[in-house]
């Protein structure tokens, strides 16, 4: 469980493994969509986004970390996956 109550961007993206709060925003559609269902943001008119922790921690021990894309960088340099390629540097 984590100590403080409620999550930002960043934090959220630390806990679920991804390299930054950016990566974890970008998902963030994916995630939240069924079956995966990852519990929304708080409402409120702030920023930052803030996320319960309980919930996010309840997420993760329900469906566990995600799986990131594993491209493997030889296939990008042949240039047979170009549109990932840009994706993934966007």
């Amino acid at each position: 469980m984590t100590a403080r109550p409620f999550l930002t961007s960043a934090a959220v993206a630390q806990a679920l493994g991804l390299v930054s709060a950016e990566a974890f925003l970008a998902r963030r559609a994916t995630l939240e969509a069924a079956p995966l269902l990852f519990p929304p943001p708080m409402p409120h008119c702030k920023r930052p986004l803030l996320w319960r922790a309980d919930e996010v921690d309840g997420w993760i021990s329900r469906h566990g970390i995600p799986a990131t894309a594993g491209i493997d960088p030889a296939l990008i340099a042949t240039g047979k996956v170009a549109l990932l390629d840009m994706a993934r540097t966007a």
